[in-house]
């Protein structure tokens, strides 16, 4: 099978056209960068603008995210809810996560977004918890923290997200941070992307969900649930 790649040049037009970026993201760039956080992380403008219209197509009112970092796709998918709309953003470094809170703040949306601090492996309780108790599961779940524990997040997934709902997940392409490493050498052994095949595997054959991998960024994996 042959396919035919875009260039970089079409990739850049299409952005430029559907995805610009405005003051908001631009200041929330200049400032992460002043902050010392680590460079070209953040979801890119055309992945954001990718899951706004994939918020839009569900139907959103409620996301749940892991790795808020500068806050960049916090403030993307708070942009694509209606204003009682929430994003639920959990960041492992609690300097990364005042910062985001702080930045938000100067934004429009950013009052949606509620940044809270701890590692993603061990809010799974809690948040489960407490969609049990409020009975309110969440409309889009983004995993884009922990690469490790991915598939673990695959399996708690079911538990949190409301039949129609959707699950995304970053790097599951490539990362720069798995050691220089390529998700298809055969003799790579980061557990990064141990992982992130296995959770690759399972998702496609996964009998509640409907997915597939967008090629774009470091791969963006988008499921529809229908348990």
């Amino acid at each position: 099978m042959t396919s035919t790649l875009v260039s970089a040049q079409l990739t850049e037009y299409a952005a430029e056209l559907f995805a610009p970026l405005d003051t908001e993201m631009q200041a929330l760039s200049l400032a992460s960068i002043a902050f010392g956080m680590p460079a070209n992380w953040e979801i890119s403008a055309d992945v954001g603008k990718l899951f706004q219209v994939l918020c839009k197509a569900v139907g959103a009112r409620r996301v749940l995210e892991f790795g808020t970092l500068a806050g960049h796709s916090a403030l993307w998918f708070a942009r694509a809810l209606p204003e009682d709309g929430q994003v639920v953003s959990i960041e492992l470094n609690p300097e990364y996560a005042e910062f985001a809170r702080k930045q938000l703040s100067k934004t429009a949306a950013g009052g949606k977004v509620d940044v809270r601090v701890g590692a993603a492996g061990d809010m799974l309780e809690s948040l489960e918890q407490e969609v049990r108790e409020r009975q309110r599961p969440f409309d889009v779940v983004f995993l884009d923290a922990d690469k490790a524990r991915y598939p673990e997040f695959l399996d708690w997934s079911v538990r949190v997200l409301r039949p129609g709902g959707l699950l995304l997940a970053d790097n599951v392409l490539q990362s720069g941070s798995w050691n220089g490493q390529g998700l298809l050498e055969s003799n790579a052994d980061d557990p990064r992307i141990i992982a992130i095949r296995e959770f690759n595997r399972r998702l496609a054959a996964h009998p509640a969900f409907t997915a597939t991998i967008i090629p774009m960024r470091a791969g963006i994996a988008a499921a529809i649930f229908r348990p």
